[in-house]
């Protein structure tokens, strides 16, 4: 049976006051789950650790090199108090660097007095002479850890001496740095 022409035209009547109210209350759900996730999204970030960055400091040589009598002295920067950072030299270094290797002695200092030494032989070249580090044109950086699981309590500052045996300026290199990485989980 079809409905008549009557019947018709009350449907029609009232179907779009009832597509309006189904369609409002979809665009009310809409816009209020909208509201909901962006709320969400602000929200959880506020909630989360703020990453923790590792600093890194350079000191750049002068080019008549690094004279065996003159130390570098780096104080380390930390973020966070509560963790324990990793002490790491980073040695970029020149196409004219003569060595295979570098000689250091490195000094942590806390209260002016001597907590650590340890004599550290980074390798900068393989037997062949390739460099070992990264790096690109004349240019190269090799990176050595000399201090592990420290407390930013332990060492206020420390010292590297070039300890090239015979050597009392070495030439090549560009900068000497301190990297300080925080461990994480």
């Amino acid at each position: 049976m079809r409905p008549r022409m009557e019947e018709m035209g009350r449907l029609s009547k009232i179907s779009p006051k009832v597509n309006n109210r189904a369609l409002s209350c979809r665009l009310t759900n809409t816009v209020a789950m909208t509201l909901f996730i962006a709320a969400v999204m602000f929200i959880m970030p506020a909630c989360q650790r703020k990453p923790v960055m590792a600093h890194a400091a350079f000191f750049h040589f002068p080019s008549s090199g690094w004279q065996h009598n003159k130390p570098v002295v780096f104080e380390p920067e930390y973020d966070d108090s509560v963790l324990t950072y990793n002490l790491v030299l980073a040695v970029r270094h020149s196409n004219s660097y003569r060595y295979r290797n570098l000689s250091l002695v490195v000094d942590l200092i806390a209260a002016d007095t001597v907590v650590s030494r340890r004599s550290v032989n980074m390798p900068i070249a393989d037997e062949y002479g390739n460099w070992t580090g990264g790096g690109f044109g004349t240019l190269y950086q090799d990176t050595v850890t000399v201090a592990e699981v420290i407390d930013p309590g332990d060492a206020c500052r420390v010292v590297v001496w070039q300890a090239m045996a015979g050597c009392d300026t070495l030439s090549g290199l560009v900068n000497l740095g301190l990297i300080t990485r925080p461990l994480t989980d």
